[in-house]
């Protein structure tokens, strides 16, 4: 064969450049065709994928979102119990709230520690090991905490607040509940803000629990909202950036109307792959896949669908993990109420199995005894909220009821309409003992377990509100044990209390069944006696009371004896309200203590009157402090040897701008009454040791300044510091100053007094026991007690001169003191015969008219003066 006819051959073999074209440009377009069919089914398949895992994370979401919030407000309930507690008992025991938070710490799984915080102080951590760094934290000197607390007081509503990074360390949620106490018997200006108690949750724990920081998780999750403050509030936990990224929001509700804002994704994100943006790389893949589809392209579907049915039975088998292993019991219900599924916890809690309860309304074995007016309030807030929680009663299969907490919340489905119902409950008998219990304790008192302050007017109002016409009465009586304060001092505070449940017992013991009796605190008891039509009737009551209460205790072997103090108010007479009728009463019993205790009184308005007048005296004396009212007047002290001046004692009087020169008999009972007489006391030995220093300025000397000491001033801390403070302020010597104490205050508390009258004899002050003979005198304390002089009282020196037994007392008066090595003052001598007498007697010293009336600081020099030329 010749070359030409071997090249004929070789171009028929060849395919035409048409031949070639025709069966590419067919294998393109059928190419292109699969690939937009790919590319079409491919983007029908990631759509739905991702609203399925959407609504997949939302499921998971959702039972994270109510585990949060069943914790949360679950300790919220609790802490309610001790606010309560505590606005009812302001003046409660360390022991007493600890019993009331140890309560809660048990029952409460995630709460760290409480505190108590008095005037925005942490003063009492339960528990106090791990929180040391707690106490004495001051709220509003906190940057991280002080915003909370005072939109707290603003709102005069609890608070939300958290996490912070607390000062005993760690991280926590706190919930703050302000406290505000009742008003007491004597004071009715309203609710007063007491502080705050705060519940402190453990916040990275509570999170660990609820599910949302499990590593293992194919679902990440981001909380903020910190403060509750939603949206607008900061990251609470996770990453901030996940809320860009298109999560599932849920909005997790806590107390108080505050929230959080919950985001949910997919670990791996939502897409299937990621694309890199580099066009020509782009084009080669392109041509690949357009090439490579046409042969792949039913190995691409079948390795799709397999894909998509092992995708479905791991988020079957995870779900169904969930749902077994549930502490809580779980029922999905259709939209038509229908129980589709139980899970075990759910059998284990009521005693249905599954084959009970699938196909039942849920109404019927959820529900239990709801009322339908409940069902429909759970409907509405479904319908509006896709959501509710609160509490019901459930039953058993047996017939037992119990109460639950139950959640019900709505999954959707691609849509986002409900396609099922997810209801979650558990058990919670335990919580609501618990709550009752410390209801019973914010009502009752903890001691005689009768009714307390709270629940006194609580009955109260009932008992007048039940007072039907003119022929009903009421009377309400306020007593106090007489003594009480002596024999809790002396013996203990477990004998008073043993005391104070045998008065509750003796009382409770001889009334009716109808009538009402409650503990004020400390020893004061109220009795309200219903059907009392006049005070004969009442009378009868209180002396029968009186008889009851005045026999004596025999109280862990000691033979006690303690009378009541009665005060009696009749309704409506002796007030229209509860706080009136109270306070009334309780001044009426104020009289009966003043007229020798160990008898009642009825209330009228000559004693309101008095007591008004004692209050503005009060107001008054305050004013006169501020507006240096007050002035010293000095009464001379003779020797009675030489008729020298050796000393002065310094008497306040009151400078009033409109009633003049008062004097003190008006003011200083009134003021002992009240720590007025303690600042009162503190400004006259201060100007006694100035005007001292004055006169010794200007060259009069041995002249010994004088200053009574009030009960309460002796029984000030701070009297030893103040006394040394005024002598080295003023540069007094030994010697210069003289206290004067009364014989009844110094044997109020001897073994005390000792101890302290040695103290100021150390530092060089001279002693005297002021009225001697007028109160009880025990001589064998008096010999002991370090005192220089001894002062007779004017009540025998004024009748001396006529009165035998007056001479008589006073001469052996005198022969005591001289005999114990003590100096003698005779106060209010006014003649020459007494002086005479006290004289020959071998009387020191006197004071009295005689020589001079207390005069102003200027005469009492010029008297001096005269007397020494």
């Amino acid at each position: 064969m010749s070359n030409q006819a071997i090249t004929s051959i070789h171009k028929k073999d060849r395919l035409s450049y048409r031949d070639r074209l025709v069966p590419l440009a067919i294998a393109a377009v059928v190419a292109a065709l699969l690939l937009v069919l790919t590319s079409y089914l491919n983007s029908i398949e990631a759509s739905r994928l991702q609203q399925q895992a959407r609504a997949d994370v939302s499921t998971e979401a959702g039972l994270i979102r109510a585990r949060l919030e069943s914790e949360i407000n679950s300790s919220v309930y609790l802490s309610l119990g001790l606010v309560s507690y505590i606005s009812a008992n302001p003046a409660f025991r360390q022991d007493e709230i600890a019993r009331v938070a140890n309560r809660i710490l048990v029952y409460g799984k995630y709460v760290r520690n409480i505190a108590v915080a008095p005037d925005n102080v942490v003063q009492y951590v339960f528990p106090l090991e791990g929180n040391e760094k707690a106490m004495g934290l001051r709220y509003l000197d906190n940057p991280q905490q002080r915003d909370a607390v005072i939109r707290m007081m603003e709102t005069r509503n609890f608070v939300f607040a958290g996490p912070v990074d607390l000062v005993q360390g760690g991280r926590g949620l706190i919930n703050r509940f302000p406290i505000y106490t009742s008003s007491d018997a004597s004071d009715h200006s309203g609710n007063s803000y007491w502080g705050l108690a705060s519940v402190v949750l453990n916040a990275d724990a509570l999170l660990q629990a609820s599910g949302i920081a499990n590593l293992d998780s194919k679902i990440s999750y981001a909380l903020r909202g910190k403060n509750g403050l939603g949206a607008q509030g900061d990251m609470v936990f996770g990453n901030a950036l996940m809320f860009q990224q298109n999560p599932v929001l849920l909005d997790i509700s806590l107390p108080g109307g505050q929230f959080w804002q919950l985001a949910a994704a997919p670990a791996k994100g939502w897409g299937f792959w990621q694309r890199e943006d580099d066009g020509k790389r782009f084009w080669y893949v392109s041509l690949g896949v357009m090439l490579s589809l046409f042969c792949g392209g039913l190995v691409y579907v079948w390795l799709m669908e397999i894909k998509k049915i092992k995708t479905q039975d791991a988020a079957l088998r995870l779900a169904a993990s969930v749902f077994d292993g549930s502490n809580e019991a779980i029922v999905i219900t259709d939209t038509a109420e229908t129980i589709v599924s139980v899970n075990p916890a759910f059998s284990k809690l009521t005693g249905f199995v599954a084959e009970d309860v699938i196909g039942l309304s849920a109404e019927v074995a959820i529900m239990g005894k709801t009322t339908s007016t409940d069902l429909l309030h759970i409907r509405q807030a479904l319908k509006a909220n896709s959501f509710w929680h609160g509490e019901v009663i459930g039953s058993r299969k047996d017939g037992s009821v119990y109460p639950k907490s139950l959640t019900i919340y709505a999954v959707p489905d691609a849509h986002g309409t409900p396609s099922y119902y997810v209801h979650t409950f558990s058990d919670i008998s335990e919580r609501k003992v618990a709550q009752d219990r410390i209801h019973h304790l914010a009502h009752h008192d903890a001691l005689t377990s009768l009714p307390n302050r709270l629940a006194l007017q609580l009955h109260l109002e009932l008992a007048i509100s039940n007072v039907a016409g003119d022929d009903d009465g009421l009377a309400v009586m306020m007593i106090d044990m007489d003594h009480f304060k002596e024999i809790n001092d002396t013996l203990g505070h477990h004998v008073g209390d043993a005391l104070l449940v045998e008065v509750a017992q003796r009382l409770s013991g001889c009334l009716r069944s109808s009538d009402i009796v409650a503990r004020l605190g400390g020893d004061e008891f109220v009795v309200i006696l219903s059907g009392i039509e006049n005070q004969v009737v009442a009378t009868s009551v209180a002396e029968k009371i009186m008889n009851l209460l005045g026999s004596p205790y025999l109280i862990e072997g000691h033979d006690l004896h303690s009378t009541p103090s009665i005060g009696i108010g009749m309704y409506p007479g002796d007030g229209d309200t509860v706080d009136e009728l109270l306070r009334n009463v309780d001044t009426a019993m104020y009289f009966a203590k003043g007229k020798g205790r160990n008898n009642y009184q009825f209330f009228t308005e000559e004693m309101k009157l008095a007591v008004s007048e004692k209050m503005q005296m009060q107001n008054s004396l305050r004013h006169a402090l501020i507006h240096q009212q007050f002035v010293l007047h000095y009464q001379p002290q003779i020797d009675l040897h030489n008729g020298r001046m050796t000393g002065v004692e310094a008497l306040v009087r009151w400078q009033n701008p409109e009633h003049g020169l008062i004097p003190p008999l008006k003011f200083i009972p009134v003021a002992e009454e009240s720590d007025l007489i303690v600042t009162l006391g503190e400004w006259v030995l201060k100007e006694a040791c100035r005007q001292l220093k004055v006169w010794q300025d200007r060259g009069i000397s041995g002249i010994c300044m004088s200053v009574n000491l009030s009960a309460r001033q002796l029984k000030a801390k701070n009297l030893v510091d103040m006394v040394a403070q005024s002598m080295q302020q003023y540069g007094l010597n030994k010697g210069d100053l003289e206290l004067e104490i009364t014989e009844s205050v110094a044997m109020e508390n001897p073994d005390a007094t000792i101890e302290l009258l040695n103290k100021l004899r150390g530092m060089g002050i001279k002693l005297a026991i002021d009225d001697f003979g007028t109160g009880y005198s025990s001589l064998s304390y008096l010999k002991l007690l370090p005192f220089d002089r001894l002062k007779i009282d004017r009540s025998f020196v004024k009748d001396i001169e006529t009165d035998t037994n007056d001479a008589a007392i006073c001469a052996a008066t005198i022969a005591l003191a001289h005999n114990l090595g003590l100096e003698l003052v005779a106060e209010g001598v006014e003649t020459e015969m007494q002086q005479a007498f006290l004289k020959a007697q071998k009387c020191d010293t006197a004071q009295g008219y005689l020589f001079s009336k207390p005069l102003p600081a200027r005469e009492i020099e010029q008297l001096f003066l005269f007397k020494e030329s």
